[in-house]
């Protein structure tokens, strides 16, 4: 039986290269409520900026930075499609995912600003399908395209699909209505024991996806007929690992392949984040319940605004991701091990100024935020030996030109140790087995001997004290065990006094 220690080893890709979040903006078309309104929001493509203009159109008489400017990484105006957003945004962090890199993808901003949209196209998801799609088929397509064209490695797909409403966690693929809790492991961190679907193929994710949608919450407002009432987080995990030389070769029998490969598996994770739209009453018209949902969603994107904030503040020291449960559950990518991208949608309505002037303060916090995105690998003691073998190949080779003998003599010393280790490790775990199932007992040979040894000694004091006693009780003495209670002595009854007749 082959030892495994269980070690998660993170190669980073660019030990020195920190990258900040992809920020972009998309200016969605006026819609039938606003169609008599002023654009008061114009996009300047040329320079990546989003321009506060007058209700004329033209420009400001003072621009402020942050307030009525703002510079982001990638901008789009009225008229750009969402393939074209998604190519520039969010393609290159979907192939990160593919080879190793976690990867997170959300869309910000108010409700009815063309989040949903965005995501997953016109309608629900199997109604964007039909069409140009959202951000979600173009990544499900390019997560197989990009699968296919990697035959050196095997991989594994698995896709699950959650929902926070009012602050409680729900499974769209399971079939119960109940909550889930968040975990967290010093393994695998924070987490959600969710229903976990394999799949192979673009079409059995967008099944999942179309599954999933059918359960999630959304109702009609003042602003919105198909208005989010909750967030969802669709997250697909890839696992991969390199195929050996000829894998087939000897009928899959690891013991006889040649370590051509080191074995390791590299875990991914690409999360599609859709967010709820912040609300203001006076707009939406929501009362009972339809307010209530809106205050959550609030309250949940006012707290990923903090935790942003935080973030791009070097000198922040504890940050409180567990305020909400959307930054609890998006804490490992938000903390810097992922690539990440954030699509905020805005409306160029007056109708909306200061609604669409806060999304761009957020969009401009969210620039200051650097992630340094590594390449996850899980390594059992087998890999780890694989890949030290294989470097001290290479390093052979490479001593045999160069005549550098010191790092040679290096890899020699740490490939005999991890052997010696693991070798170690695995007559230790054979020799547990052999104790359970030949005597019972979870010891080593010494511990049992020890153990047999005190067994031996309490008898002999046993039969000491049974021959003390029987001497004792040869002699007339009387010998009371210590575990009996001692009764009193019983007295006798006063004599009957004699009446005269």
């Amino acid at each position: 039986m082959e030892a495994f220690s269980d070690e998660a080893s993170s190669q980073e890709v660019d030990a020195t290269s920190k990258e900040g979040i992809t920020v972009a903006i998309r200016m969605r078309p006026l819609n039938k409520v606003e169609g008599s309104r002023q654009r008061i929001w114009k996009v300047l493509p040329k320079y990546n900026s989003i321009t506060q203009t007058t209700n004329s159109g033209k420009p400001l008489s003072e621009r402020v930075t942050g307030r009525t400017f703002f510079t982001f990484d990638k901008t789009f105006g009225e008229d750009v499609n969402t393939t074209q957003v998604y190519d520039s945004v969010a393609k290159g962090i979907v192939s990160s995912v593919v080879n190793g890199l976690n990867g997170t993808i959300f869309a910000y901003g108010q409700t009815s600003s063309g989040k949903t949209y965005t995501m997953q196209g016109s309608g629900s998801i199997e109604q964007g399908s039909s069409g140009e799609g959202g951000i979600v088929h173009m990544a499900a397509k390019d997560i197989f395209s990009s699968i296919m064209s990697q035959q050196n490695r095997v991989f594994l797909v698995r896709a699950s699909f959650l929902e926070i409403y009012n602050e409680e966690v729900r499974d769209l693929l399971s079939n119960t209505n109940q909550t889930l809790p968040i975990r967290e492991d010093p393994r695998r961190g924070v987490f959600v024991q969710s229903v976990e679907e394999i799949v192979t193929d673009f079409e059995s994710l967008l099944r999942i996806l179309f599954h999933g949608e059918k359960s999630r919450a959304i109702a009609s407002t003042g602003m919105n007929e198909r208005s989010s009432r909750s967030h969802t987080i669709f997250r697909v995990t890839i696992e991969s690992r390199e195929k050996e030389a000829d894998e087939s070769m000897n009928g899959g029998n690891e013991e006889n392949r040649p370590p051509t490969t080191d074995g390791a598996v590299r875990v991914s994770t690409l999360n599609l984040v859709d967010l709820a739209g912040s609300e203001s009453v006076r707009h939406t018209g929501a009362t009972g319940e339809r307010q209530k949902e809106g205050g959550m969603i609030n309250q949940s994107l006012l707290t990923l605004s903090r935790v942003i904030v935080s973030l791009g503040n070097s000198n922040q020291g504890h940050i409180n991701f567990r305020d909400s449960k959307l930054t609890r559950i998006l804490q490992p990518s938000l903390s810097g091990n992922a690539r990440m991208a954030v699509v905020c949608c805005a409306t160029p309505s007056e109708l909306y100024l200061e609604e669409t002037r806060s999304t761009l303060q957020f969009a401009s916090r969210a620039k200051l935020v650097k992630t340094n995105a590594q390449v996850n690998e899980v390594l059992d003691d087998r890999s780890t030996i694989r890949r030290l073998q294989r470097e001290l190949a290479e390093a052979r080779r490479q001593s045999s030109v160069s005549g550098n003998p010191e790092h040679l003599r290096n890899l020699e010393s740490r490939a005999e140790t991890a052997g010696t280790v693991a070798k170690e490790a695995k007559e230790k775990l054979d020799r547990l087995k052999a104790s359970i199932l030949n005597t019972g007992y979870l010891f080593s040979k010494e511990d049992r001997n020890v153990e047999i040894a005190t067994e031996s000694e309490a008898q002999k004091g046993v039969d000491e004290t049974m021959k003390s006693r029987k001497r004792r009780q040869s002699d007339g003495g009387i010998f009371l065990s210590a575990k009996l209670p001692i009764s009193p002595a019983p007295q006798k009854a006063p004599p009957t006094p004699k009446t005269s007749v």
